[in-house]
């Protein structure tokens, strides 16, 4: 098994900043190009559950109840490593079942008990995602495994999301960075950021509240409230005139690209461990 990189290592690379912009472009295209994908993007809850959907659908084995999708299954998993509130997790599932993101089946030796079953397109879209941050790490550190992205392999997505599934925590340590939390536990927040980042890297001067809104379905005031929120704790300046509408100030760089970088690495550790089972 080879040695997983670290974050120090992934900032550290000369290439960094090339790669970074490349994958933010990866993944603004990936829910432009898909209104599915830009809802299943919509928030930290619905990514979270989206990929542990997927993951407990491909360990599903009839002979163990434990590998069952069942709403109580699921719920208690998220509640028990403090990912959710049982009412949070009862809420995504709805919203999931609501959008057709998920299907029911009976459970093969008791049809009282219900299995979620992510639909083909919610599988598709997860392993597009994956890909991008394959992608990523295929650019900084080629001959580990990571061509697998280019052609989006459905067999290593299935194994690298079995082991992503076994290693939850890890999977989701990311998830402590206030600056960028702020973000994901807002409707389409993340996705906000991505823009404003994208944009701040190409030095583009089309990026509007209006165009914002028009892509992201959100109202303008929402993200107004959002960025002004930011602006509040330090991470961007609000402007007016030319240069888009919010300027990304270097404490929200630093965050993202930690935060980047934390990803990366927790990815490459379980994608390492995929690869030398396989």
């Amino acid at each position: 098994m080879a040695v997983a990189v670290t974050a120090q290592e992934i900032l550290a690379h000369p290439r960094f900043a090339e790669a970074r912009a490349a994958h933010v472009s990866a993944v603004v295209e990936l829910f432009k190009a898909d209104p599915l994908a830009m809802r299943m993007m919509a928030d930290a809850g619905i990514i979270i559950l989206r990929g542990f959907i997927v993951g407990f659908h491909f360990a599903f084995d009839p002979e163990d109840r434990n590998t069952w999708a069942t709403p109580g299954n699921v719920r208690r998993i998220l509640v028990e490593r403090g990912l959710a509130s049982p009412r949070r997790v009862d809420d995504l599932l709805a919203r999931f079942r609501q959008a057709g993101y998920l299907e029911a089946a009976l459970a093969p030796d008791d049809r009282r008990v219900t299995i979620l079953v992510p639909t083909a397109r919610v599988i598709a879209h997860d392993r597009h995602h994956l890909a991008a941050y394959h992608r990523f790490l295929l650019d900084l550190f080629p001959g580990r495994g990571y061509e697998w992205a280019l052609d989006q392999d459905e067999r290593t997505h299935r194994l690298i999301r079995l082991s992503g599934l076994r290693d939850l925590p890890r999977a989701l340590s990311v998830l402590g960075h206030d600056a960028i939390r702020l973000f994901l536990g807002r409707d389409a927040g993340y996705l906000a950021l991505l823009l404003v980042i994208q944009a701040s890297l190409s030095d583009a001067e089309h990026l509007t509240w209006t165009s914002m809104s028009n892509d992201l379905s959100v109202a303008r005031s929402h993200l107004r409230t959002l960025f002004s929120e930011a602006e509040r704790a330090g991470y961007v300046r609000l402007r007016t005139g030319h240069g888009g509408p919010v300027e990304i100030l270097p404490p929200l760089w630093t965050a993202y690209d930690q935060f980047l970088a934390e990803i990366e690495a927790d990815q490459d550790t379980i994608a390492q461990a995929t690869f030398a089972r396989s």
